[in-house]
């Protein structure tokens, strides 16, 4: 194959290339630049995530490495080696609680994990051989909740480590149906593990966030609409994120996922009143026998049918809104209920009545 046909091949299979990582991992801390990034995600999006269980020892050609760089200059194997040498002190950090269990209180830990097992490459051969590390396994293989997929054409071209950082956050966000990121600085400024230099705050927006918002708009499939700041006194202390996808398909399509999901909390507490007693000023007493969904126009309404005259009466809800309503009505029928004595005492001699059944 000649080189530029090889080249092709890799372009084109940088276009299909899925990068999956536990959602755990895109919030951890790891210090690299934009290429050892690059290197190391290109590296991830070889494994197959939901099959796999095990790393494998693994060979990438040198010339592939410099495409996945999309490093158009013609760099020495020197550099090659030095990417090695520094990959190899690059670890994976992870602050999290732990419950003690003789003591049983929260215990903080901080756990630092190397990413490679080891990387090779000798001189005069085409290929870097190596093996990422078995502490890593939960993070990156037999991924079945809680990760993100993002195409590793998205952050390619992307300048920043910063800005490929922020972009997998933002992915994370936008899979569990959210636009916006809100994130305390400092803790922002940690996963980064940005130098105490761009902890000042117009260096920060600089180096930082100008860069990741440039290219997270121009290199990626999101745009970045807005972030904005929250100060503490006069000190900035926290950051909104506010993105969406470019794609309007992709838009509409988690929109409508979003909506469903809603509709699908809402069924599922209103079932919980089926059978049950409501009371509104209007219509009197009611029982809820059912409740009716149209799909397609996202129409839901209950279905109750009034004590006095057994006619039914149709009630839409919306929101959260009309189940608090909903609510109210209920207790409102349970609270008459009470103070009907007659009622009451029909009540108590129907359960000895069916008790006496079974005695």
């Amino acid at each position: 194959m000649d080189t530029s046909k090889k080249k092709k091949s890799i372009k084109q299979r940088a276009k299909k290339a899925i990068v999956t990582q536990d959602n755990r991992f895109i919030y951890a801390k790891y210090d690299m630049n934009a290429n050892e990034l690059k290197f190391f995600m290109w590296i991830v999006a070889q494994l197959n995530s939901q099959k796999d269980s095990l790393f494998q020892v693994c060979e990438i050609p040198v010339s592939e490495i410099f495409q996945v760089f999309d490093n158009k200059s013609n760099e020495n194997f020197t550099y090659v080696k030095n990417i090695i040498d520094n990959m190899a002190k690059k670890v994976y950090i992870e602050d999290f609680k732990l419950l003690d269990e003789k003591t049983m209180k929260e215990v903080e830990v901080h756990r630092a994990m190397p990413l490679f097992q080891f990387l090779e490459y000798k001189k005069g051969e085409a290929n870097v051989s190596y093996r990422l590390n078995d502490s890593l396994m939960q993070y990156l293989l037999d991924l079945k909740r809680d990760f993100t997929q993002i195409k590793f054409d998205d952050i390619q071209q992307m300048k920043s480590a910063y800005s490929i950082r922020i972009y997998n956050m933002l992915v994370c966000e936008l899979k569990q149906n959210k636009q916006s990121l809100k994130i305390n600085l400092s803790a922002l400024q940690n996963i980064l593990e940005v130098p105490k230099s761009f902890y000042v705050w117009e260096d920060f927006k600089k180096n930082v966030l100008a860069q990741a918002k440039k290219d997270i708009n121009t290199k990626s499939n999101l745009v970045l609409l807005d972030i904005k700041t929250f100060k503490t006194g006069r000190k900035i202390t926290d950051l909104e994120f506010i993105f969406d996808y470019k794609n309007n398909d992709k838009r509409i399509k988690r929109e409508q996922e979003k909506e469903q999901s809603f509709y699908n909390e809402l069924i599922k507490i209103i079932q919980e009143y089926i059978g049950k007693s409501i009371y509104q000023k209007r219509f009197g007493e009611m029982i809820i026998i059912s409740y009716q969904f149209d799909e397609e126009k996202k129409d839901l309404k209950l279905i109750a049918k009034r004590k006095a005259d057994d006619k039914f009466v149709h009630f839409g809800v919306k929101s959260f809104k009309d189940i608090n309503a909903l609510k109210k009505a209920k207790d409102k029928a349970e609270e008459l209920f009470y103070l009907d004595e007659v009622k009451v005492l029909k009540s108590k001699e129907a359960q000895n009545k069916y008790r006496s059944l079974f005695d």
